[in-house]
């Protein structure tokens, strides 16, 4: 008898332990997505980078506004490779945003960004953009997130933990 009542507390406390498990993971993940719109271009310095045809800039002061789940701007320095020849370009760097979370809160996320997107060095106009950022840290009601965003030509979308 004692080894059933043994037996029975710690199926207890098991099934507790799996139902708190679960709840906290699936209220521990929060899927984000909206748009997002380019405000300002910051600072521009480009720079032949080993051949006549590909470019090396440095861009800060990128600022962007952010609707949907993220409601905020964000500031972006980041280097791009632009190869004319191939009307391409690759880059990466660093994002902050500034702003909130639906169903987290406010405050700053930050994350590093790696792109891609044809490019018309006629214009410079960028088309098919693809990007991936991936959440290093957080301040405010968003310390602690981590993460992964996938961004489109004007959209965003990912999920925070």
């Amino acid at each position: 008898m004692k080894a059933l009542r043994v037996l029975l507390a710690v199926s207890v406390i098991a099934a507790a332990l799996v139902v708190t498990q679960a709840a906290t993971g699936a209220s521990s993940s929060v899927h984000v997505s909206g748009t997002y719109t380019v405000t300002d271009f910051g600072a521009l310095a480009c720079a032949p980078n080993g051949s006549p045809f590909v470019l090396r800039c440095t861009i800060t002061g990128f600022v962007s506004h952010y609707g949907g789940s993220l409601e905020g701007t964000s500031v972006t320095d980041f280097v791009q490779i632009i190869d004319c020849k191939t009307s391409h370009t690759l880059g990466y760097g660093t994002e902050t945003f500034t702003g909130s979370v639906e169903g987290v809160g406010s405050g700053t996320l930050t994350w590093g960004i790696h792109f891609e997107s044809a490019f018309d060095c006629a214009t410079f106009a960028v088309s098919d953009f693809s990007g991936r950022g991936v959440v290093t840290s957080g301040s405010g009601d968003l310390a602690g997130l981590n993460g992964r965003l996938q961004f489109g030509d004007v959209t965003y979308e990912g999920e925070l933990h």
